[in-house]
């Protein structure tokens, strides 16, 4: 990679970094997110147990998430440090509770700014022009689901950086290798990355590494062994959980007793429901099928006579690895019985191919030359503006609030019942897009007018003068015991419902709270004015960087 490169892909880098951590919700509350983090905390004291909560027994007797542990290794330094500061300030085991969960909540804001100066490296290696690689980067970034992703703590974002990284690795690999690691071992880094925070990204990796097959048998061995490094780090894992290296924790979902759903109802979810349809989440999808028959065909005329399969270009075996990903990921999750990934934001099991989508998309856009082609850029820019307004609500307001507010939760029925959250999957009027906004236009008046939430981490609860409500989805569990605090949220019933009128922003919930006093709002304001910054110098190493010849 030339130094000019390197130097855009590090603005990228850091200008992502600062929007991320401006629109963070400085919050972890799924339950699979505070199983994660638990982990985590568990790690750093020396063991794998967790709380009770999402979980299940093992060895011992004790609890164990069923999630993958690669997640909690990397978030281990900013645990260690919210830990720490904690201790140092001398807080009780809620209030540390609170601040590694606020610290660690950032993390998937790092991941995806390195995703995204990653996936611009990877689409000027791959032939796209700067203007045409930046363009493709800022609308994974945010005009994508992944904007979402980057404010919560799941493993999805982790997911696409490795799959990315062992596409990009797959794809050049038997190219002369530039400064840095060889194709090769960046295929195998992501592949060990993505396998390790989830074992169903064995597929998927399987897939991604299919370009490896134009190339010579020994450029496999990198990956391959990057394959197994994850497979050893999975047994080993599940030996200490479980006592046994097979048992991943997931019970019947992990097998063919899980996958229930008719192919057709889940490929339509997945691709065109009002709910979760990527074609919606995710508009810049809709240029993925012209660029993957553009990249094929341009590899089969380029080395038409030694071609495999449309692989005789690193584009080529870009837009056959890509594919096949997709194709393995549909089969994969269109008959899984939570093919909706609930509850979630979109689309979250296909998040992880977003990157690989768009990479593909960056090379079509211009290729080697300099100017984007009118019509494509007009395009492309529709598709940016249209995919940052459909994030803006889902990056305001909490997917959990809308969900509370829309009654899907608590649920109602069970996860396996065929006509669970059918509505809000399959029914435009009940869209998530259209409930968060209409919750966005809602809360940022009552915001405007004085009337923000009021949290009391003290008392019982936030009280209901404190902001207009309307009736909770749990309302008969607030009217029994008001001042219950649930267990996961340290919230009481009403100061969850009272946050049904907030907007899910770190500095915002500081407010809520009464900490800090302005504080947290000055500091906002400095890191928004940090980011644009950052965009100028952004734009300014582009324009300084030089087109291939």
């Amino acid at each position: 990679m030339r130094s000019e490169t390197r130097r855009t892909a590090l603005w990228v880098f850091v200008f992502a970094l600062l929007v991320y951590i401006v629109s963070g919700g400085g919050r972890i509350v799924g339950s699979d997110e505070v199983s994660m983090l638990e982990l985590s905390r568990g790690l750093l004291a020396g063991h794998v147990w967790v709380p009770e909560g999402a979980t299940l027994k093992g060895q011992g007797g004790r609890d164990y998430t069923k999630n993958a542990a690669a997640q909690a290794v990397l978030a281990l330094p900013l645990v260690a440090v919210g830990e720490t500061a904690a201790r140092l300030a001398h807080l009780d085991e809620q209030r540390t509770r609170l601040a590694v969960r606020f610290l660690a909540s950032f993390f998937n804001a790092f991941i995806c700014a390195l995703l995204l100066a990653a996936c611009y490296a990877a689409a000027r290696r791959l032939g796209a022009s700067r203007r045409a690689a930046l363009l493709t980067t800022l609308t994974l970034g945010f005009a994508t689901p992944l904007w979402v992703y980057s404010k919560s703590f799941m493993a999805e974002p982790l997911e696409a950086l490795g799959l990315l990284l062992a596409l990009y690795g797959a794809s050049m690999s038997g190219t002369p290798s530039q400064r840095g690691m060889t194709p090769e071992r960046v295929a195998a880094l992501g592949a060990f990355i993505a396998i390790s925070a989830k074992l169903s990204m064995l597929p998927l990796t399987c897939g991604a590494l299919v370009p490896l097959l134009a190339v010579p048998r020994r450029s496999w061995r990198w990956p391959a062994a990057g394959v197994a490094l994850a497979l050893a780090g999975h047994a080993l894992y599940n030996a200490a959980r479980f006592g046994t290296a097979l048992e991943t924790g997931y019970g019947a979902q992990a097998t063919p007793a899980a996958y229930t759903t008719p192919i057709l109802v889940g490929l339509y979810g997945l691709l065109l429901s009002s709910g979760k349809g990527l074609a919606w989440f995710a508009p810049a999808a809709w240029f993925v099928p012209a660029a993957l028959r553009d990249g094929w065909r341009e590899s089969r005329r380029a080395e038409a006579t030694r071609s495999r399969f449309g692989m005789g270009t690193p584009r080529g075996r870009l837009c056959v690895g890509a594919l096949a990903t997709t194709v393995l990921a549909l089969l994969l999750y269109s008959r899984f019985q939570h093919w909706a990934g609930d509850g979630s934001y979109g689309p979250r099991y296909l998040v992880p191919l977003l990157p690989l989508m768009l990479l593909c998309v960056g090379p079509a856009l211009a290729g080697w030359r300099k100017a984007i082609p009118r019509s494509k850029l007009r395009l492309a820019l529709f598709a940016l503006a249209l995919g940052a307004f459909v994030q803006v609500g889902g990056v305001a307001i909490y997917f959990g609030a809308q969900m509370r507010e829309a009654g899907d939760y608590p649920y109602a029925l069970p996860l396996e019942d065929p006509h669970f959250m059918s509505d809000s999957h399959f029914n435009p009027r009940y869209s998530p897009v259209a409930g968060s906004w209409r919750m966005l236009w809602r809360n940022a008046g009552e915001h405007m007018s004085g009337q923000a939430p009021r949290l009391d981490m003290h008392a019982g609860g936030a009280g209901d003068s404190a902001t207009p409500t309307s009736p909770a989805p749990n309302a008969s569990v607030a009217a029994a015991d008001p001042d219950a605090r649930d267990a996961r949220t340290g919230l009481s019933a009403a100061e969850q419902r009272s946050l049904l009128h907030g907007l899910d922003f770190w500095w915002l919930y500081l407010g809520y709270a009464g900490v800090g006093g302005m504080a947290p709002l000055a500091l906002a304001w400095l890191l928004a004015a940090l980011a644009v910054l950052a965009g100028l110098r952004l734009r300014a190493a582009m324009r300084e960087e030089t087109e291939a010849p």
